[in-house]
């Protein structure tokens, strides 16, 4: 048996993230030792047919470490040394794009701790331009060259305008008031860093009520990446995502990112629509509300066959009529892993998340407490869909008429090795299928402070499954 447990909402992105509900064998220690951590936060960039070679550290807990690393591109391969990874080896031909490289640390107390991050690996194509763009609002001029920190843009949307596949446009932590940018269907690297001493950490992308901050529409994959942002104040009305919008078979890459504040008819923070699929990872979401007659998604909203990747993140604050964090409608079916979600609430149905006409999402490793409907399904709302649960805490939620934790209007709803009030199904609750679930009080470390990790004494302990576990 492994351990099912769960972590600490932040209000801050961080780019490693303990899994908010695993199956490692972790157990939270109080006074003993410093607990456990991976150091390395980022990866350097590979090139195809280049030589590469790059260190992943940890340090706390009790030594000697035990690794895994998934993920890795063709030609690219790790080990372990000493208490490192060492990843080495030349990128194949084909190979380039963005990688999301999933690692786990276990040490050696008793019992064990694990932790695990996902890392960022971009490789780019052989002979690619690779060039470097700079933005700086505090000292950029639009008219300067880009070319370095001393020359650098003053916008956003001129780094964008001139920036061409695989290049990377590095923002510095200053303030952007900018809506609309485009990438254009373009491969680029958009990535914000700490460049200026004191205040901000990351840049901020301040809409200031003007119009959302970014669109993708030109069929966008994977490779186009925006990376360490706050971005906050976006709002449109009569329209969908406050912040991003994606649509017409566009799937980013969004990650690091913090959002807040936000507002649209649908899908507050962010709309996916028309077959696209962003990978969402290392993001917070607080504060964003889906406002119109009838809204859906307070944070995400995704439509017509629209599957997102969302993992690693936080869901806090966000309200709709449906779906106070996440609504899913209309053949699209996101997976959700290592997720929190707390205090997100609804007018209607599905405080947490909201699954309407054909659309199934795969939730894993996530913590559902707190959320709010004004109606049904507190946690989630089920209506002609069938979602499935793994290694869940569905704990403390509430709905104002029936089912503070399930509703099941129609279709279905699968538990599988979850922690769940079942006094709080209601609907359909026939339609209900539990798989080796616990019924006891998590015992949560501090909920209303949103540290959702586990006491000593939780029955949830060795209570998940490994085999649910996504891997690569």
């Amino acid at each position: 048996m492994v351990k099912m447990r769960s972590a600490k909402v932040v209000a801050v992105m961080v780019t490693v993230a303990v899994i908010a509900v695993g199956c490692s064998s972790r157990k939270r220690k109080k006074h003993t030792h410093q607990s456990l951590q991976i150091t390395t936060a980022s990866l350097p960039d590979a090139t195809e047919g280049d030589s590469y070679s790059a260190t992943i550290e940890a340090t706390g807990g009790t030594t000697p470490y035990t690794w895994t690393v998934s993920g890795l591109p063709s030609g690219l391969s790790w080990s372990q040394v000493g208490d490192s990874v060492e990843i080495s080896g030349t990128p194949a031909s084909g190979t380039a794009g963005t990688y999301n490289i999933d690692v786990t640390v276990s040490d050696s107390s008793a019992p064990t701790q694990s932790v695990s991050a996902t890392l960022q690996l971009v490789v780019n194509p052989a002979g690619s331009s690779g060039t470097t763009w700079y933005v700086d609002a505090v000292n950029g001029s639009d008219s300067n060259s880009g070319s370095s920190w001393s020359d650098a843009f003053a916008t956003i949307g001129k780094a964008l305008s001139v920036a061409d596949d695989y290049d990377l446009v590095l923002v510095a932590d200053a303030t952007y008031n900018e809506t609309d940018l485009n990438f254009g269907g373009r491969r680029i690297h958009l990535k914000g860093v700490d460049y200026h001493s004191g205040g901000l950490t990351q840049p901020v992308i301040d809409c200031q009520g003007n119009g959302r901050a970014f669109y993708f529409g030109s069929g966008e994959t994977k490779d186009s990446v925006i990376d360490n942002f706050t971005i906050q104040n976006g709002k449109v009305t009569s329209d969908y995502g406050g912040a991003i919008f994606c649509e017409n078979i566009s799937s980013p890459t969004i990650t690091n990112c913090s959002f807040s504040g936000n507002s649209a008819d649908w899908g507050g923070a962010i709309w996916c629509d028309n077959f696209s699929s962003p990978t969402i990872t290392n993001c917070s979401f607080s504060g964003n509300s889906a406002t119109g007659v009838d809204s859906y998604g307070g944070a995400i909203c995704c439509s017509f066959c629209s599957n997102p990747t969302v993992s690693n993140c936080t869901f806090g604050g966000n309200n709709a009529d449906w779906g106070g964090a996440i609504c899913c409608k209309s053949d699209s079916s996101p997976t959700v892993t290592n997720c929190t979600f707390s205090s997100n609430n609804t007018s209607y149905d599905g405080g947490a998340i909201f699954c309407w006409n054909n659309s199934s999402p795969k939730v894993t490793n996530c913590v559902l407490s707190g959320n709010s409907a004004g109606q049904y399904g507190g946690a989630i709302y089920c209506a002609s869909s069938s979602p499935t649960l793994n290694n869940c805490i569905l704990w403390g939620n509430s709905a104002s008429i029936v089912g503070n934790e399930v509703y099941v209007g129609s279709g279905s709803c699968n538990l599988n090795y979850c922690c769940v009030d079942n006094a709080g199904y209601g609907g359909v609750t026939s339609n209900i299928t539990e798989n080796n679930c616990i019924h006891q009080d998590p015992q949560f470390v501090d909920p209303a402070n949103g540290d959702y990790h586990l006491q000593d004494t939780s029955p949830c302990i060795d209570a998940g499954d490994n085999s649910y576990v996504p891997t690569g």
